[in-house]
C-alpha cells in the first residue's frame, strides 16, 4: 500500500513537471493560432482564408491570426511553415503551386507530403477553357480537331504554370498542335482572348464574362463541372484521360499530434459545410470544394506525380 501510494504520487509530480501529451491535447488551443497565406492581402486565397479562420474562432474558442508572407509562388511561406514547430500553432492556407505545380518543377526545400500534412480542402478555383464569344470553336472537341491541323494558339498566367502543363498533357495525348502563349497573370491573357491576339486562353476567373456573351466555356480543367456551368464538360467528360484539380487547402507542420489535427479539421469542415460560408464564397466568385485531409493528400500526390512527368516531357 506505501508503496503504490508513493508511486502514485510519483506519477502525479512527473506529470505536474512533464504534462502529459494528453493533457495538451485536451488543452488545444490554449492561445492564438498562426494561419499564414502564401500570398500578397487582397487576393482571393487571402479574403477565404481570412473568413474561415474568422468563423473557426467561435468554434476552437482562440483567435486565428492570418499572416501574409508573399514570395516565390508561395514556396517561401510553405517552407518555413514546414520548419515551424508542429504544435499546431502554426497553419498554412495553400493552394496548387506551392503544392504540387512548382514542386513538381524545381527543388522547393521542402517535401509537401513528408514535411507538411493537410488537414482539408475546402475550395479551389474552376479553370475554364475559353474562346472569344464569336469564335469557330464551340466546343473543346473542335478545338482540339482543329489543331490537329492548324495550330491553335492558347495564354495562360505564365509559362509551367498549372494551366499550361495541363495542356501540354492534352497536346501530348492528342497530338494536337496547341501552342503556349505566357502572359504576365490571368488578367492579361483573359485580355489577349478578348481581343483576338490569342484563340484560347485558360482562366479561372471568366464567369461573367461568359454569361454576358464575351466568352464562350468550351470546358474546365478540374475534375468535376463548374455548377455555374453544368454543360462544360471537364477534360474526361471530353474523351481526355488527365484532369487537373485546383486546391485550396489549409495544411500543418509534419509531425502535428493527430488529436489536433482532427480538432482542426471538424472545426474547418463544419465552416466549410455551411451556409454562411458557402454564401461568402458565391460572392466572392469561388467555389467551396471540401475533401478531408486524407483526401486531400492523395489529391497532392497524384497531381505531383502528374506533374513532374509533364514537366518532364517538356524538357523541365
Amino acid at each position: 500500500m506505501k508503496f503504490t501510494r508513493r508511486l502514485s504520487l510519483a506519477l502525479l509530480g512527473g506529470m505536474a513537471l512533464f504534462p502529459s501529451a494528453t493533457l495538451a491535447q485536451q488543452d488545444y488551443p490554449s492561445r492564438a493560432i498562426t494561419l499564414v497565406v502564401p500570398y500578397g492581402a487582397g487576393g482571393t486565397t487571402d479574403i477565404s482564408a481570412r473568413q474561415i479562420a474568422s468563423m473557426a474562432e467561435d468554434l476552437l474558442g482562440q483567435p486565428i491570426v492570418v499572416e501574409n508572407q508573399p514570395g516565390a509562388s508561395g514556396t517561401n511561406a510553405m517552407r518555413a511553415v514546414a520548419g515551424a514547430d508542429p504544435d499546431g500553432y502554426t497553419l498554412i492556407a495553400t493552394t496548387s503551386s506551392p503544392s504540387f505545380v512548382t514542386p513538381a518543377l524545381r527543388d522547393v526545400g521542402y517535401d509537401t507530403l513528408q514535411d507538411l500534412v493537410p488537414i482539408l480542402n475546402y475550395s479551389g478555383p474552376y479553370h475554364g477553357v475559353v474562346v472569344p464569344g464569336d469564335s469557330a470553336y464551340e466546343s473543346l472537341d473542335a478545338l482540339i480537331e482543329g489543331a490537329k491541323s492548324d495550330a491553335v494558339t492558347y495564354g495562360t498566367a505564365g509559362a509551367m504554370g498549372g494551366a499550361h502543363l495541363a495542356f501540354a498533357s492534352v497536346a501530348k495525348e492528342t497530338g494536337a498542335k496547341l501552342q503556349h502563349v505566357p502572359f504576365d497573370g490571368a488578367a492579361k491573357a483573359t485580355a489577349a482572348v478578348l481581343g483576338g491576339h490569342v484563340d484560347a486562353a485558360l482562366v479561372p476567373a471568366y464567369r461573367d464574362l461568359v454569361q454576358d456573351g464575351q466568352l464562350r466555356l468550351l470546358g474546365v480543367l478540374d475534375g468535376s463541372n463548374d455548377p455555374d456551368f453544368p454543360d462544360a464538360p471537364t477534360l474526361k467528360e471530353a474523351g481526355l484521360a488527365a484532369e487537373f484539380p485546383s486546391i485550396v487547402g489549409i495544411m500543418a507542420p509534419a509531425g502535428t499530434d493527430p488529436e489536433i489535427l482532427a480538432k482542426l479539421e471538424a472545426a474547418f469542415t463544419e465552416v466549410a459545410s455551411s451556409e454562411e460560408f458557402e454564401t461568402f464564397m458565391t460572392d466572392l466568385s469561388q467555389p467551396v470544394r471540401i475533401m478531408s485531409g486524407a483526401d486531400l493528400a492523395r489529391t497532392i500526390e497524384d497531381n505531383l506525380t502528374a506533374y513532374r512527368e509533364i514537366a518532364k516531357d517538356l524538357g523541365n
